[in-house]
């Protein structure tokens, strides 16, 4: 190597070092890997309510793949998740012409997002034998019983 190469070779990976990223956390489909990146985001807010946290994230992400067409929304609403935990969409998040959009996306994102949070819908189906969320009651618990006389 010459001494000239490794001089550029220096100053570039110092240049890199110094470069601090920028990665817009309001665009996750463009991380270099959004389903990670997305999943890392939104697991802190499923752990106290599900037993598998990162289950319901990936699911989440999946269903609101397969609703949304819009980039744009699509980011937006995969963002409410990673800031609030559950979908949500505020209108600063999107340009003007798009945000009457934000009333037809969460009607139609609303039975997937439940689906993935509390049912067995087509977005679980290919999570079979994920155990139910933490707080539904186990098959092998006995019966809730009355104490009325």
């Amino acid at each position: 190597m010459t001494p000239a190469l490794a001089k550029l070779l220096v100053a570039s990976l110092a240049l890199l070092a110094i470069a601090p990223a920028r990665a817009d956390p309001r665009r996750l489909s463009e991380m270099p890997d959004p389903r990670g990146e997305f999943i890392r985001l939104c697991a802190p807010f499923m752990v106290s309510r599900y037993s598998r946290p990162e289950a319901v994230c990936d699911c989440l992400r999946t269903a609101l793949r397969g609703e949304i067409g819009d980039a744009d929304v699509l980011d937006a609403v995969l963002y409410g998740v990673t800031e609030r935990g559950v979908p949500s969409i505020s209108a600063t998040w999107l340009p003007p012409e798009k945000r009457s959009l934000i009333s037809l996306t969460m009607t139609a994102i609303a039975e997937p997002t439940m689906e993935c949070m509390f049912g067995n819908g087509l977005p679980k189906k290919r999570l079979e034998g994920v155990p139910p969320a933490s707080f539904a009651p186990s098959p092998s618990m006995p019966p809730v019983q009355t104490l009325e006389p």
